[in-house]
């Protein structure tokens, strides 16, 4: 795929929205008939506001919707139609998202009693907030009318959001780990990517990288450092068939097949293909992307939803390539960017309607026409970049340990690959911390 194939996203402007969303709790009666008297007639008063959107005195129902991420693009003009839309009813307060302390963000919310009616989350990192009663079932609302708002969606990124045979979430878009690489410049080396290749591959074009070229043969920024070790994961476990088991955390994190995987890694950085070197493990996003720009790196590391930002402002062809196989069959991570109405937001029926709004034909056209794939089922696109993601999704496998709880899954970003790439810790300690991360959360 080259400029040709991005052509729409280098114009688009790189902002993007998400929110947060309700729940309702429920009251012991006192016994007092005036009192519970008053206090039904009271709900059933908050129940018309809800409905019409519109406070007695005239005033439009505030919602609020933590929904706006800069790395996908196309969700800026999405919830500003949105909001223009449902502005008969609704004041839509769009607010920014802050990926690195999300978690934070949403807790605090949460806890404070006035959180975001719609809440941007990862479906499959929704777990810890399902088990602490925090997220509204979404369950009757996707299924009523014969199943008519569950049936428009893609099933596969709903189901990244479903627990317990329960729906908690509603997709915003795919995510699924990929490269992206440099192809006039690895063409010029004599350099080809394949289409499959294994780990063995990979090492293989970062060595002819390193020496004909100039630049870094591979980078990913901090966040997503933990990449490697996990796709490596994904694919041996499943060679073992016992990628489910880690999955629901009942392997020991202790099990050497784990071990291998962080030893890949590890080698990678320690072969000095890792831009850029001492700074690695804590390079941002928009340095890495700059980088690649710069035609300091051959092959970055990242997902799909971020495609925009890396077309952005670049002078040659773009190649996308599958994430390297560790194992007999390519599976990768992944999941869906999401949204998720936490159980105490003031305004759930709001947030529903919002929500639908949001997956409906005319909204996910946009993040179609903006070079994404919809997650509405009735909605496509001939563009040649959205078709090759497509491909990539079916590969995606959304259950891995790092979502047993927030304390794991901060491990494995925050801790894991920089402490032992650094040689801060030796890999027995992380791996015995992370086991006590791992029967803690089994135990919950």
């Amino acid at each position: 795929m080259g400029k040709k194939l991005l052509a729409v996203l280098l114009s688009v402007v790189m902002t993007l929205g998400m929110m947060t969303g309700c729940g309702s709790g429920t009251q012991e009666n006192s016994g007092n008939d005036s009192e519970s008297g008053s206090q039904q007639g009271s709900q059933t008063e908050e129940n018309r506001k809800e409905a019409t959107g519109k406070e007695e005195s005239g005033k439009k129902t505030k919602v609020v919707c933590y929904v706006v991420n800069t790395a996908t693009t196309s969700q800026e003009p999405i919830w500003n139609s949105i909001k223009e839309k449902l502005s008969d009813r609704y004041e839509i307060e769009l607010l920014e998202v802050d990926t690195e302390n999300l978690d934070t963000v949403i807790k605090t919310g949460i806890a404070s009693g006035e959180p975001a009616d719609i809440y941007f989350k990862q479906g499959q990192y929704l777990k810890p907030y399902v088990d602490a009663g925090q997220a509204v079932d979404l369950t009757p609302y996707l299924t009523e009318n014969n199943g008519e708002w569950l049936n428009s969606l893609d099933q596969s990124l709903v189901d990244v959001g479903k627990y317990d045979g329960k729906y908690y979430s509603v997709p915003m878009t795919g995510v699924y780990a990929n490269f992206y690489y440099n192809a006039d410049l690895l063409k010029e080396a004599g350099i080809e990517i394949p289409s499959e290749w294994t780990w063995d591959q990979f090492m293989e074009t970062c060595a002819q990288i390193d020496e004909k070229t100039e630049a870094y043969p591979y980078a990913i920024c901090g966040l997503c450092n933990d990449f490697m070790a996990r796709n490596a994961l994904l694919s041996k476990s499943n060679d073992a068939g016992t990628m489910e088991a880690w999955g629901n955390a009942e392997v020991a994190v202790t099990d050497p097949l784990l071990q291998e995987c962080l030893e890949q890694t590890k080698e990678l950085y320690d072969k000095g293909y890792w831009y850029p070197k001492d700074g690695a493990m804590i390079t941002t996003r928009d340095e890495v992307i700059a980088a690649f720009h710069q035609g300091k790196v051959a092959i970055i590391g990242d997902v799909n939803a971020v495609s925009g930002m890396v077309a952005e402002g670049c002078d040659f062809n773009i190649g996308i390539a599958a994430w390297p196989k560790a194992g007999k069959e390519n599976i990768s991570l992944g999941g869906a960017d999401a949204y998720f109405i936490p159980s105490n937001a003031q305004h759930p029926d709001a947030a529903i309607e919002i929500l639908k709004e949001f997956t409906s034909e005319e909204m996910q056209q946009i993040h179609a026409d903006y070079g994404f794939a919809p997650v509405n089922v009735n909605v496509t696109s001939e563009d040649p970049l959205v078709q090759q993601f497509a491909d990539l999704k079916t590969r995606i496998y959304g259950s891995e340990l790092m979502y047993i709880s927030t304390e794991m899954t901060a491990f494995w970003q925050d801790v894991l690959i920089e402490d032992y790439c650094l040689e801060t810790n030796g890999l027995d300690e992380l791996l015995n911390q992370m086991e006590k991360l791992r029967q803690e959360a089994v135990q919950k």
